[in-house]
């Protein structure tokens, strides 16, 4: 009895990315599986096991498969994440399965950027275990609450090293080229460092002067 007469198809069938389907040589076992081309069902087939190696599917619909088992996996993961252990509402940045960028600036400094980011610094403003009343003013300017913000953004002490370091920088949302443009993570890096913006208070002089001379490499 021919293919033709059977209703099969003489190449291989290939349904999505999960397989590829060998239609030949009929024999009494048979399956029934979804068709492409407005088919509901067809009977498959079995025939003898070929040889090892004789019947992998193609190279490219395995890369395919893998690369589209890989990102569900990844939203699954990142959903159940969100799901079982949420961010604080007052963090914005959201989590991610690889490293962000800007740890590549160093522990140190990449750990100032995760702990302002969190509001569990050493920013006045961002309140600790051991100080049941902490003073929240920028001991810089003493202008206004020393935050995140305050800190990288407006605090007019700092404002020598940001106007030569982060002009292009005007907020610090989880969605600004800050945070995936390489010069500018670099940048953030230099400005944290020479303004010491989140040291441990032992690391910082008793008074930081309001316009300090700025090294030569900042000039870079």
């Amino acid at each position: 009895m021919s293919h033709a007469r059977l209703g099969l198809r003489e190449e291989p069938l290939y349904k999505g990315t999960l397989g590829v389907w060998d239609l030949c040589y009929p024999s009494p076992a048979h399956l029934s599986l979804p068709l492409q081309g407005g088919l509901t069902s067809l009977p498959l087939v079995l025939h003898t096991p070929l040889p090892p190696g004789t019947n992998i599917p193609p190279l490219e619909l395995m890369r395919k498969t893998y690369q589209a088992l890989r990102a569900r996996a990844r939203n699954m993961l990142l959903q159940d994440w969100a799901t079982d252990a949420p961010t604080p509402p007052n963090y914005e940045y959201l989590p991610s399965l690889s490293p962000y960028p800007f740890m590549g600036l160093g522990k140190f400094v990449a750990g100032r950027i995760h702990q302002m980011q969190a509001a569990k610094s050493y920013l006045a403003a961002h309140r600790s275990w051991f100080d049941e009343n902490p003073v929240l003013t920028c001991p810089r300017c003493e202008t206004e609450s020393e935050s995140f913000q305050h800190a990288i953004l407006t605090c007019p002490t700092r404002a020598r090293v940001r106007d030569l370091l982060l002009k292009e920088v005007f907020s610090l949302r989880h969605d600004v080229t800050l945070w995936t443009e390489p010069h500018l993570i670099r940048a953030l890096g230099k400005y944290i460092t020479n303004t010491k913006t989140g040291f441990p208070p032992d690391m910082i002089p008793e008074r930081c002067p309001a316009h300090s001379p700025s090294p030569p490499h900042l000039q870079d």
